[in-house]
């Protein structure tokens, strides 16, 4: 026999269910065209969770679809209910659609959810749905951040020590622990297994029931990084013209000393995936004073082609290497960079990330030497 706080939960949760069903159908019904209908179906059988709806076509042409109410939900749980390579029902099997609701999906429990190949709707407007028949085809953007976030205990990925380990997630192949992760990243191990308890909620990595990182989505975990850590931070960068050029300017950088800059941005993704021509020279510097001297560049509040970027850590340089005489930041950061950048630059940054998918034995470690304890 249930207890009566027992009962009290499940009403309180049946309530919370239904009234986002009811709010998912306004939604939906504003973005339906004319003289389609959708409502609960009021003969499906579901559970706690699930919930039927039907959506019929101005002809009377019906089709049921099953919700799939989650009032807080994580990428994590939802990779884990929806794989990618699962076989199982999804928005393009025309039987049974489903069509996941949550208060907010962020966007990559969306990407997950494209990836799996499921129709989703957020309360903010977010919606994906697509039924074969009768024909429909629905694709909206809510909100990009979360309206009402709640307290989040974890840490985020905008800050050094994370992109440390994130840079070492992409850069070496998985399988390691997470000491030999921190050790590989240089922080601590408490932080590294904080950081990758939310980057597993996040879906990006994957761990055994040993807390071994036994898989990365480096793609999609550089991208989450550049977008979160601008490149130019106005407080740490300089602007300058070259009297030379910008291509000069990359000439002369060529004489220095490789251990007084690296160089990124257009300029570095160009070297492995060119999009277009390169105009703005981004580099990396702990001298700008002195490299802007050694380039003879001119200040600029305005019209600027080069932009000495004074590190917020040294881990920008890891896994720099000397090309045709002058230093590059490795690919990851490359990326990381691009998508934090302006105007073309994350593209470039997407170009980088193609290249990276076709070998990846091209600029990832495939084994580490420290062995898993």
């Amino acid at each position: 026999m249930c207890s009566p706080i027992h009962n009290d939960f499940v009403k309180m949760r049946t309530a919370a269910r239904d009234a986002a069903v009811d709010q998912a159908l306004e939604v939906l019904a504003d973005r339906l065209p004319l003289g389609w209908k959708i409502d609960r179906d009021r003969g499906s059988v579901g559970d706690d969770d699930r919930v039927g709806l039907v959506v019929e076509d101005p002809s009377s042409v019906r089709k049921s679809i099953l919700a799939d109410v989650r009032l807080s939900v994580s990428p994590m749980d939802l990779q884990r209910a929806y794989p990618a390579s699962n076989e199982m029902r999804s928005s393009s099997d025309p039987d049974d659609p489903i069509l996941v609701i949550a208060r907010y999906l962020s966007p990559r429990s969306r990407t997950v959810l494209d990836e799996a190949s499921v129709n989703y709707l957020d309360l903010t407007g977010n919606v994906r749905l697509s039924v074969s028949s009768p024909g429909l085809s629905i694709l909206t953007e809510g909100a990009q951040r979360d309206p009402t976030p709640r307290a989040r205990p974890h840490r985020g990925i905008a800050g050094l020590a994370a992109g440390r380990i994130i840079r070492a997630l992409a850069d070496a192949a998985p399988p390691y622990s997470v000491s030999q992760l921190a050790s590989i990243a240089e922080v601590s191990v408490g932080y590294c297994s904080r950081t990758l308890q939310a980057l597993e909620r996040e879906a990006l990595v994957g761990r055994d029931s040993r807390g071994t990182v036994r898989s990365v989505d480096w793609p999609n975990l550089l991208r989450r990084r550049g977008g979160a850590v601008p490149l130019l931070d106005p407080r740490r960068t300089t602007n300058h013209i070259a009297r030379m050029g910008v291509r000069g300017a990359v000439d002369l950088l060529g004489g220095m000393d490789a251990d007084s800059y690296a160089i990124t941005g257009s300029f570095a993704a160009a070297r492995i995936r060119p999009v277009a021509a390169s105009v703005a020279l981004v580099v990396y510097t702990p001298r700008p004073d002195r490299l802007a001297t050694s380039l003879d560049l001119l200040p600029a509040d305005a019209g600027a082609n080069v932009f000495l970027v004074v590190p917020a850590d040294d881990g920008v340089f890891t896994g720099s290497s000397i090309l045709g005489g002058n230093r590059w930041v490795a690919p990851s950061q490359i990326v990381i960079d691009c998508l934090g950048g302006w105007g073309r630059m994350p593209q470039e940054g997407e170009a980088v990330i193609e290249w990276m998918m076709e070998d990846e034995d091209e600029w990832r470690t495939q084994k580490l030497e420290v062995e898993i304890r």
